[in-house]
């Protein structure tokens, strides 16, 4: 594996651990204001699976950011129910002023902000006591409202005075009032904090506002009466519900324009988006049903149903247990992640010098090779040729021994003929010149003798019968001369004979 491919997978097992958690369990808290409680759906399965009995006439739902309370306005009972999510059972009731509607939560969790329809004033509840601290003046009838990112802002539309009003939530306080279309209703902020989208039920339309200015950039044509809106994880869409029209309107935030409208179902109400922004869910009051949108088709891919007259306005959906993660336990995954990271780097760096000595290693092999395959062939031609001159040679021996043997056996026969020639010398009458021709011949062959076995003992006796022949030649007695030549020249021959005998036993 690559060092990139690595790096990928130990990141990418780790963010998709994240990200399972992420996706894990959301719910939907849909309140009935028919029926005075709240659906909890399981967005995993689509199924309610626990109904919690509220005040009277909810409609606003906010979420805690870690997802363990939730809080329900009842419209007609003039109270906030706080529902403990873990039981999911109501914990706290806490009276605000008349007709509570819209409800928006801190970022940090340590604020709850109410929406007195009635009242024409904003409730705000410590969730620490769960008891109002305070209560901010604005605009009339306001319904819906939304924090921005960092919680600073507070934005609140004012259906009876067709305004939102602009509140510092430090100060406590309306710091500007925006006049938008006819009865704003819904009101949401996008994950930059740069704009507001609010929809103005009587006029059809969605105001954009600009947090920099607090001044309206854009009005985008919408459905009959839209009331919920809510914008997508990645700031990209603004989805907003049309009661009368029952579609849902598709806007596009770089065009301020309305790119898909499917039909849902009429009665639309709140609208919700699950944690990844993959669907979208929308309350029919009409239909007494949670309609699923698939965000990337823009089609309806299932319904939820509900008890009587489900409204769902505002947040109304958890980001499930990843709300709560440790993120100390997440940067310790991470750290430990970085560190198998790095020293992978470092077996893998070790494993590339290893490589390219090996390398290296095997290209000087490589090149011996070479040369003794070189070396190799120089000598098999060599052997080659060594074997075409053995092959001659082995013809010359061949010649040779022939040469040899005929040569033998034309010295054999000379041999003969000598042996002949003594005995008819040394058997004939004996003169002068046979006595010197024995003389000669017996010269000869102790010639030969004393060079072929220079210290033969018998030589002694073969010079001295040679000599006495001499002596006998000088003095006439040409017949005694005669014997010792005989005599010296047979000494020698045996000596010559056993010479011969010897060299051939050696040879074999």
């Amino acid at each position: 594996m690559t060092t990139r491919g690595l790096r990928g997978t130990l990141l990418g097992a780790l963010l998709l651990g994240i990200t399972t958690v992420a996706q894990a369990a959301p719910f939907a808290y849909v309140p009935s204001s028919f029926t005075d409680n709240v659906a909890v759906v399981d967005l995993a399965t689509n199924a309610v699976v626990a109904t919690v009995s509220v005040g009277d006439s909810p409609f606003g739902v906010g979420v805690q950011p870690d997802g363990s309370h939730v809080y329900v306005t009842s419209f007609g009972s003039d109270t906030v129910s706080v529902i403990d999510t873990t039981g999911n059972s109501v914990v706290a009731t806490v009276p605000v002023q008349d007709g509570p509607f819209g409800v928006a939560v801190h970022p940090d969790g340590s604020r709850v902000y109410v929406a007195n329809q009635l009242a024409g004033t904003v409730s705000v509840i410590a969730t620490a006591s769960n008891t109002v601290v305070g209560t901010i003046g604005v605009g009339s009838k306001p319904v819906g409202l939304a924090l921005d990112p960092t919680g600073a802002r507070l934005y609140v539309a004012n259906s009876g005075s067709n305004t939102v009003s602009v509140v510092d939530t430090a100060a406590g306080a309306v710091v500007a009032t925006v006049a938008v279309g006819g009865q704003p209703f819904g009101v949401a902020v996008d994950p930059a904090g740069t704009r507001v989208y609010v929809t103005n039920s009587l006029s059809r339309s969605l105001s954009v506002i600009a947090t920099a200015t607090n001044a309206v950039v854009a009005t985008v044509t919408v459905g009959s009466f839209p009331e919920g809106v809510v914008v997508h994880p990645d700031g990209l869409r603004v989805y907003v519900a049309n009661a009368s029209s029952g579609t849902v309107s598709v806007v596009n935030t770089a065009t301020n324009t309305v790119v898909a409208s499917p039909f849902v179902g009429f009665g639309l109400f709140g609208i919700g988006l699950s944690p990844l922004g993959e669907h979208a869910y929308a309350a029919s009051e009409d239909m007494n049903l949670v309609y699923v949108l698939d965000t990337v088709s823009n089609t309806v891919s299932g319904s939820i149903a509900v008890s009587a007259g489900p409204a769902a306005f505002g947040l109304f959906i958890t980001n499930g247990p990843a709300m709560s993660c440790d993120t100390a336990d997440l940067q310790a995954q991470l750290a430990a992640a970085q560190s198998a990271l790095t020293t992978c780097q470092g077996d893998l760096s070790a494993a590339n010098g290893r490589a390219d000595q090996c390398q290296v290693q095997l290209n000087t092999k490589d090149s011996q090779i070479a040369t003794l395959q070189g070396q190799v062939n120089d000598l098999t031609g060599q052997v080659s040729t060594l074997t075409a001159q053995n092959t001659a040679l082995q013809g010359q021996v061949n010649t040779l021994t022939a040469e040899n043997q005929q040569l033998r056996d034309e010295l054999a026969s000379s041999t003969a003929l000598v042996t002949a020639l003594v005995t008819d010398l040394f058997g004939a009458r004996p003169s002068a010149d046979v006595a010197m021709a024995a003389r000669d011949l017996a010269q000869l062959e102790l010639t030969s003798a004393q060079a072929a076995a220079p210290h033969d003992p018998r030589l002694r006796q073969a010079q001295r019968a040679f000599d006495a022949g001499l002596a006998e030649l000088r003095a006439g007695k040409f017949q005694q001369a005669v014997q010792d030549f005989r005599e010296a020249y047979t000494t020698a021959a045996r000596i010559l004979g056993d010479t011969r005998a010897a060299f051939r036993r050696a040879r074999r």
